[in-house]
């Protein structure tokens, strides 16, 4: 049996699977040991099973945050991977453009002038933010009438969408 799996690693993130014709998914596990145990629960579930997974590949600094969560966020992910490793799970990195581009289409955002600088450009870039999660969460909700989808775990459910995508063409790993 094959299993893709999907993961938005941020602490408030989520995980997203498809197996058997069913997709579920789970806000992320609170702690790296829940992450390990939840990870081994599905995949131990059958020993015959092929587990393929993607993670969102992010960055360690988000404009706006503070040092001290950039480097927890940072933490976090790697707990992730490290999780990922331990149980042999192959997985492969995609970055937010490359997922959101095939599962909702390229924004069609105006480029913001130069001179709006400071306060101005962050609320831009926050409101247009806020625009493509809330495009993301519609598009799953069309996509997965039978799950509860919340701007918690849209992202996961979109990038296991892409994995989709990618596995029916064969190019899933």
């Amino acid at each position: 049996m094959k299993t893709i799996m999907a993961i938005d690693q941020g602490a408030s993130g989520a995980i997203a699977w498809h197996e058997g014709g069913q997709t579920a998914c789970i806000n992320m596990p609170e702690t790296p040991k829940d992450i390990i145990e939840f990870l081994e629960m599905l995949i131990y579930s059958n020993p015959d099973k092929e587990v393929k997974c993607f993670i969102e590949k992010v960055g360690g600094y988000v404009p706006g945050n503070s040092g001290p969560a950039a480097v927890k966020f940072a933490r976090h992910c790697g707990h992730v991977e490290m999780a990922l490793l331990s149980c042999r799970i192959p997985h492969q990195e995609v970055t937010p453009a490359t997922w959101q581009k095939a599962v909702t289409g390229a924004p069609n955002y105006p480029k913001i002038p130069k001179e709006i600088k400071g306060t101005s450009r962050k609320q831009i870039l926050a409101k247009r933010k806020q625009e493509r999660k809330n495009k993301i969460k519609m598009e799953m909700q069309r996509r997965f009438p039978g799950l509860k989808v919340t701007l918690s775990n849209a992202d996961a459910l979109g990038i296991l969408t892409y994995a989709l995508m990618l596995s029916a063409g064969d190019g899933c790993f």
